[in-house]
């Protein structure tokens, strides 16, 4: 848990920092009181390891073998952050500063996301290699919603709770007519964010409802709450992507309440069809929420459509993890 609430302090650093390049220009420097609070959290991982590692010692074990079980992609992971720091210093002394999209595909950028998985991972890897079939405890969902939290971050351009594009107008074009790409283009992204987000949401879902352990209450809640919110803090809380979140939110918690009185064997027998079903309420919410706050642009078969095309990803991510028997 200790590791976690560190990790948490790093997450949120992350976040801060992206708010600050979005909404602050002024801050396109490498020495931001953002980048501060994010390597004093890695100096705190760092110094948690050392702790760590000295009571293994202590118990007489072997310096290799000090760390918990679970703890050596936690020290991959700083070696590989402090490594990206200091390339990231080196890369805008000789390419400049990102200050748009190529901020979150920076080779250097990407090192360091690399290394806040492993770090914020932890919890995960220490539940499965220590416990593996027993209910997940706190710690490791605390892990999972962090490794969940930062690949939002690093996929933020594409997220469909940031971007209320539903909202907006669409006048459908023919092929080939003039304006038809201009038309269908915003329309194209929107429908990717989608599916990307449906995946971020649906992914670490499965992970739990897959786990032959008791599944842990307001699982669905939690990964989208925490994908949501973040999302939407990081745009500084527009009133329409608030309205979207907190739809999505409320049809999280129903969702669960709908798990919690659903066996879970049956469930994990029928995992497509409980994915197809989480992915449904999910936007519906969402797009419940954008209708009532502003109204929506676009016409029934395309937020109709949307929430079936999402409805199908997530039933085809969990196909390969599903005992559905042959019909």
């Amino acid at each position: 848990m200790v590791t976690g609430v560190i990790g948490t302090w790093l997450l949120l650093a992350v976040y801060l920092d992206g708010w600050a390049h979005l909404n602050d220009v002024g801050t396109e420097t490498f020495f931001t009181p953002w980048h501060s609070a994010l390597y004093a959290g890695l100096g705190m991982i760092g110094i948690w390891m050392a702790v760590l590692m000295r009571r293994g010692r202590r118990q007489g074990l072997p310096l290799r073998h000090s760390l918990p079980k679970g703890y050596g992609g936690t020290l991959l992971g700083i070696g590989l952050f402090a490594l990206g720091g200091l390339l990231d210093v080196a890369w805008h002394e000789l390419f400049g500063i990102e200050v748009a999209l190529d901020a979150l595909v920076s080779p250097t950028h990407l090192l360091l996301g690399a290394g806040g998985m492993l770090i914020l991972g932890t919890g995960v890897r220490s539940q499965r290699t220590m416990r593996p079939s027993r209910p997940w405890a706190a710690p490791a969902m605390l892990s999972l919603l962090l490794v969940t939290g930062l690949a939002a971050f690093f996929l933020v351009y594409t997220s469909a709770f940031m971007f209320s594009a539903p909202l907006m107008e669409f006048v459908p074009v023919p092929e080939g007519a003039p304006g038809h790409e201009e038309a269908e283009l915003p329309v194209v992204a929107a429908l990717g964010g989608y599916i990307v987000t449906t995946m971020l949401l649906i992914v670490p879902i499965l992970y739990v409802l897959a786990s032959g352990s008791r599944i842990p209450r307001l699982t669905v809640t939690a990964v989208v709450s925490t994908v949501a919110w973040l999302s939407v803090g990081i745009a500084s809380l527009p009133s329409a992507a608030v309205a979207g979140a907190l739809g999505a939110t409320v049809a999280a918690v129903l969702t669960d309440l709908v798990l919690a009185r659903v066996p879970v064997e049956l469930t994990r027998r029928w995992l497509p069809v409980a994915a197809a079903g989480i992915a449904v309420f999910i936007w519906a919410g969402q797009l419940a929420g954008l209708a009532i706050a502003e109204g929506l642009g676009w016409p029934v078969s395309l937020w109709a459509g949307v929430v079936a095309l999402s409805a199908g990803v997530a039933a085809g991510l969990a196909a390969p993890s599903s005992a559905v028997p042959e019909l």
